[in-house]
């Protein structure tokens, strides 16, 4: 298939407001879904722009025809089957020479499952390593992948005592060092995006660290 190019000259901005995109797992190895709410209504745009909706992870990316602006419409098939960690969206609105009228980059999606949690578990192909810890670009919910080519590595990281005593403390410790230093985010801030971190980890240290 033959990559279709835009043309980005005076395009609209599409605010993270009027997007609400929401990744649905399923908690088995199928691939997970997504739900995607648009309002458009205030851009003035024409109602016959065609909608589109791209999900990317690194260089795989997935496009989804939504319909139009008049007429918003998602295809029957949303799942992420090329893009199933942590992916960002796009959402474009393009007139009929696939001109970009409006765009919204790097949406991040709110995740829902059978089971809230705020560590995800995914196997994945990782050569050497055990596991890996993968922040999908700015998303605050991260994912914890191990090695599908271990057996049994998944059910070792929920029930083996040993192996989650040597990971999930380096687990940790890098995801309050991607939220405190490299985000730099409050952990007294009830809006950020590493609120449920912060609260989960006064449940064990309630105190907050002295300053030096």
């Amino acid at each position: 298939m033959t990559a279709r190019r835009f043309n980005y000259t005076g395009r609209k901005r599409i605010l993270q407001s009027q997007v609400a995109i929401t990744m649905h797992e399923t908690g088995d190895d199928s691939a997970p879904t997504f739900t995607a709410e648009l309002n458009l209504d205030s851009m003035e745009l024409p109602q016959a722009a065609q909608l589109l909706i791209v999900s990317q992870r690194d260089r795989a990316a997935m496009r989804f025809p939504w319909g139009t602006v008049a007429q918003p419409v998602p295809p029957a098939d949303c799942r992420l089957l090329d893009t199933p960690i942590n992916p960002y969206f796009r959402v474009m609105a393009l007139d009929d020479a696939g001109r970009l009228l409006a765009l919204a980059d790097r949406v991040m999606p709110r995740r829902v499952s059978r089971r809230e949690s705020l560590l995800w578990l995914q196997e994945d192909d990782l050569g050497r390593e055990v596991w890996r810890l993968d922040f999908g670009g700015q998303d605050s919910n991260p994912t914890l992948l191990v090695n599908r080519s271990i057996p049994g590595i998944s059910m070792a990281v929920r029930q083996d005592n040993a192996f989650r005593a040597l990971v999930i403390p380096e687990v940790l410790r890098a995801i309050l060092t991607r939220a405190l230093i490299v985000d730099d985010e409050d952990p007294h801030d009830p809006d950020s995006g590493w609120a449920r971190w912060f609260g989960f980890v006064r449940t064990f240290h309630p105190e907050d660290t002295p300053e030096s």
